[in-house]
């Protein structure tokens, strides 16, 4: 067998070396017959010259420097002319390393196979290293130290764990397996590609670290059973110092993933996941529920060894999710919109430029944003009607619905949202909330069989009561296209009659717009559709800022 790995110039020199046109120590064959050596080569530096006096090891497949050191008879060092030779090796599968003390470069081929009698030429180029920052997937103490070797070579680092990374330097250019000694472990990472004079970095699953979570699907006590059937409802999961150590998990890398076990112990397929908040504080996952039932109960389930995705359909457009506002990415509320139709910008009511401006807040969930006389937020884009576009904001004569958290610094007049001449929600002292919907006529008046001829305003009101300065409070509704409402404050129903205005039915488009009070707002969910009793009362439940539900605890 004959194996070369060369530049063409080295090759000229490889074949020289068993071609019999040299010296006698030179000659190839069969090195039984002619004692010729059975490994021999020339090599270079990637200047030219030769790599004179570089160490040169020929290494067993099964070795591990961690574990005893080469015997002498597999290892020589070049000449002056960069050619080395190597007899008596024994049949096997081998690497074959050099380096070069003086400039620190490298080389190394594996998985060269030798058969009895053979003479195998093996001649390159040493060239600059590399190194491998390997990332540890896990919490490790730092100055925790560790030994790595590449199996089937000499190399063997000691390195030092910092902020979970360890370098480990002066590797040479190969795909390389790394075995990683540490903390009485011992871990085998392959397929590492190594690049001259680069850092490659690599994640490595260690400790193998599982949590999982369940939180039954039982309502609270003293709640009414379901009046209908809920499917694919967005409900948030919190991690809390309460129920897991959530500083930890903060620092992990990995992948959460959700499923739903019914009462028979049968394991519903994964559920779409997304995370909006993780901090040392607190983790808020948003999970779409196929189908509540409330003897089931969801499994949150973390693994190290997965990597980390989420998938970006807990409130899809064919659920009539229009916009979603969570409000956890400060002054970037455009992170805060799910499908990115309609970017959210925090703006100087003055002079109607964008801002910067910190405006986080403790929120119900995560953070929430606090406005005033001096801010607003527009949804950009969101004027129009755009075809190409899932989900517009403009509703008319369509079913229409929205839900929000506000705290109100004062009970005076005052806007919390609305899209000029289209829909609004205010706040009313002697009201409470009111939803206005503007109605535009679509026939005109004396057209025969005409019904639809006058153009108006809708409010509803939501009474006083139950509505405090200083707390956040829960606010739905939701709107049919048929004569049909649903309004929520709190977890209260609330029995608001219809009152029609006149208006003339000239609309100037306008982008949603949420601002003109002083407070806070959170989780502000709006779009076609008509949430009935069940949704509201769950969403609400959900997403209250104490004693909300489902509560997670750790499976033992």
């Amino acid at each position: 067998m004959k194996f070369c790995k060369n530049i063409l110039a080295v090759s000229i020199a490889s074949a020289a070396i068993f071609g019999g046109c040299s010296s006698d120590s030179h000659i190839a064959g069969n090195s039984a017959e002619t004692g010729s050596p059975e490994l021999a080569g020339i090599f270079l530096l990637d200047n030219g010259n030769p790599a004179a006096f570089a160490r040169v090891h020929c290494v067993p497949s099964d070795f591990d420097a961690a574990s005893g050191e080469l015997p002498a008879a597999y290892s020589t060092e070049t000449d002056s002319t960069g050619y080395y030779s190597l007899d008596s090796i024994p049949a096997g599968t081998y690497a074959v390393e050099a380096f070069h003390e003086e400039s620190g470069k490298r080389f190394l081929v594996q998985n060269v196979n030798v058969t009895e009698d053979d003479s195998i030429a093996i001649s390159d180029t040493l060239r600059a290293p590399g190194s491998v920052e390997i990332a540890f997937n896990s919490l490790i103490e730092d100055g925790t130290s560790a030994m790595v070797t590449i199996p089937g070579t000499t190399i063997l680092r000691k390195v030092i764990v910092h902020a979970q990374k360890a370098i480990i330097d002066s590797l040479p250019t190969d795909t390389l397996g790394l075995r990683i000694y540490i903390e009485n472990d011992t871990l085998d990472y392959g397929d590492v590609f190594v690049k001259s004079d680069t850092t490659v970095q690599t994640l490595v699953n260690y400790p193998h670290i599982e949590y999982t979570f369940v939180a039954p699907l039982a309502l609270p006590e003293g709640e009414d059973t379901l009046s209908s059937f809920v499917s694919d409802i967005p409900l948030a999961l919190r991690l809390t110092a309460e129920n897991s150590d959530i500083d930890t998990l903060a620092r992990l890398q990995g992948r959460w993933e959700v499923v739903r076990i019914s009462k028979d112990g049968k394991r519903s397929k994964k559920l779409p996941i997304v995370n909006s908040v993780f901090d040392a504080k607190e983790a808020i996952f948003w999970v779409s529920v196929d189908s509540l039932n409330v003897s089931d109960s969801l499994e949150l389930s973390f693994n190290n060894a997965l990597e980390s995705g989420y998938a970006h359909d807990v409130f899809p457009t064919n659920r009539s999710y229009s916009l979603v506002y969570h409000f956890d990415s400060g002054t970037d509320i455009k992170d805060d919109a799910e499908k990115g139709y309609f970017d959210g910008s925090l703006t100087a009511t003055e002079t109607g430029t964008e801002t910067v401006e910190n405006r986080n807040a403790d929120g119900v969930l995560g953070t929430s944003i606090t406005l005033d006389a001096t801010t607003s937020i527009t949804a950009t884009n969101s004027a129009k009607i755009d075809s190409s576009r899932k989900v517009n904001l403009s509703f008319d004569g369509k079913q229409f619905c929205f839900s929000l958290w506000v705290n109100l610094e004062s009970l005076k007049q005052q806007t919390i949202f609305e899209k000029a001449d289209e829909y609004a929600l205010r706040y009313n002292p002697d009201q409470g909330f009111v939803v206005e919907f503007y109605h535009v006529a679509t026939e005109k008046a004396g057209e025969e069989s005409a019904t639809d001829t006058v153009s108006y305003k809708q409010t509803w009101a939501s009474g006083t009561e139950g509505i405090e300065a200083g707390k956040w409070i829960f606010i739905a509704f939701s709107k049919h296209s048929i004569p049909q409402t649903n309004y929520f404050i709190n977890g209260t129903k609330i029995e608001a009659e219809e009152t029609r205005s006149d208006w003339d039915g000239n609309r100037k488009l306008a982008d949603f717009k949420i601002g003109g009070f002083n407070g806070k707002i959170d989780e502000l969910m709006l779009g076609s559709a008509f949430r009935d009793d069940s949704w509201t009362r769950l969403t609400y439940l959900n997403q209250k800022p104490e004693d909300s539900w489902p509560k997670l605890s750790a499976r033992k």
